[in-house]
């Protein structure tokens, strides 16, 4: 009977180091699977982060690009406005020049 008992106890040490290298082999693999969901997520945040300022810097670019527009055809009505309010200023101060560099280097 002592020797039946050792071979059952024997028996249930070995089975239950069975279970213990199946749940660790189990608990191995269920960590490297979050390991891999992790870096996978962290991946995938890392993506949407980049798709997200990259297009932020586009909104951006393009809301600056129509502002420069908008401040150059400002400018060209401006300067234009200005050109044409002066236009006729213009020959007097031509006539003005002609004469004060004809009466300082003369004729020749």
């Amino acid at each position: 009977m002592a020797q039946s008992m050792a071979d059952e106890i024997r028996t249930k040490e070995a089975g239950a180091r069975e279970i213990v290298v199946q749940a660790k082999s189990e608990a191995a693999r269920i960590v490297a699977g979050a390991r891999t969901a992790a870096e996978q997520s962290v991946k995938e945040a890392r993506q949407k982060s980049h798709r997200y300022f990259r297009d932020q810097v586009k909104a951006a670019e393009a809301e600056a690009e129509a502002k420069a527009a908008s401040a150059v055809a400002s400018g060209r009505d401006e300067t234009e406005a200005f050109y044409n309010g002066n236009k006729s200023r213009t020959a007097s101060v031509t006539d003005w020049l002609i004469k004060e560099v004809m009466s300082t280097y003369g004729n020749s």
